[in-house]
């Protein structure tokens, strides 16, 4: 019999850890674990026992949900209970904690409860052995990725004049939007159009940002993303915080040229100096950094990453399969 793992989530607007969870599920993993993925409430402490040879928490840890784990521990007391930490990173605490000691305390008492740390990038871990103290032995660095087959079978294609920036994912701060939506007021749209896709808290303040500017447009949440990304040049990732950036990873996939600042997760998908190519770094997370990088790529007649880049993504898939497995076969 298959033992029977259980991903606990409480937050279904989390469209890419959803994503990435069915990809998991639907691997090759299948045929030696049974995945179950089990939409729940952790504000509360609730005394729920579930039948499984594992259970993995996905969920912001607080400190409302630290009695809510406690309860979920008491319940499961001879079944591991793993988290995996999908929200927070060094640049989620420099830009949304006041008081980081008492964030750092918050963390270190939610990972006491749980046999394992689940890391999303090896950027993240290393934070979190640096700001929580966790020693390496609680961290498993399984990383993330998802199946992307759909991604890669988009055609590479000349680019478009004007150049087609794109940006996508959930209308908050943390995606930087904002910033963005200022660069672009900078250049003509005979030079360059922009199109995000999402939706989220922001949508009408950044749309208020528009304004007059032609060369922009919202299009709400899409479902085929790899279709979106067939009809584009560009993608824009200026986020504030990314604990990974599983947006990166499917741009790369589909052969875009990506837009991005080397900070959390996203620094960890930056091929080496010599091979980078396809990527622009921003040096500043700020209009005026946004601005710059856009001039540079637009200044290119050849853009997109390499194949050899491709295959990466694809191989980033496969290598965290066998990460989780490594860690799964420990609680047959």
């Amino acid at each position: 019999m298959r033992p029977k793992v259980i991903q606990l989530i409480d937050d279904a607007k989390l469209g890419g850890v959803n994503i990435a969870l069915e990809s998991l599920a639907a691997s090759k993993l299948k045929h030696e674990f049974q995945f179950q993925l089990v939409h729940t409430q952790l504000n509360l402490p609730k005394f729920s026992h579930y039948d499984a040879s594992v259970i993995v928490i996905h969920a912001a840890m607080s400190w409302k949900k630290i009695p809510a784990l406690l309860a979920l521990k008491v319940a499961n007391w001879s079944t591991p209970i793993l988290y995996q930490e999908h929200h927070y990173s060094r640049e989620f605490v420099g830009h949304c904690v006041d008081n980081a000691t008492r964030f750092k305390w918050m963390l270190k008492l939610g990972y006491a409860v749980v046999d394992k740390v689940l890391s999303v990038s090896n950027q993240q871990a290393d934070w979190l052995v640096s700001f929580c103290q966790l020693p390496e032995s609680k961290i498993a660095r399984v990383g993330q990725a998802k199946e992307l087959a759909l991604f890669k079978a988009v055609a590479k294609r000349e680019r478009h004049s004007p150049l087609r920036l794109a940006a996508y994912g959930r209308l908050t701060k943390q995606k930087g939007f904002d910033l963005l939506i200022k660069a672009i007021a900078h250049f003509p749209d005979t030079e360059v159009t922009l199109t995000i896709a999402g939706d989220g808290e922001d949508k009408e303040a950044l749309q208020q940002l528009v304004e007059c500017q032609s060369q922009v447009r919202f299009i709400g949440e899409i479902e085929d993303v790899a279709s979106f990304l067939s009809t584009v040049d560009v993608v824009v990732i200026p986020s504030r915080w990314e604990p990974f950036g599983l947006t990166c990873m499917e741009s790369v996939a589909a052969g875009k040229h990506v837009i991005l600042p080397a900070i959390d997760g996203l620094a960890d998908q930056l091929p080496d100096s010599e091979e980078c190519i396809g990527f622009e770094v921003i040096t500043s997370l700020s209009v005026i950094g946004i601005i710059e990088a856009i001039d540079n790529v637009n200044k290119r007649t050849e853009i997109g990453v390499s194949e050899s880049q491709r295959h990466v993504t694809e191989l980033a898939w496969e290598n965290m399969l066998g990460r989780w497995r490594q860690l799964l076969i420990q609680y047959k």
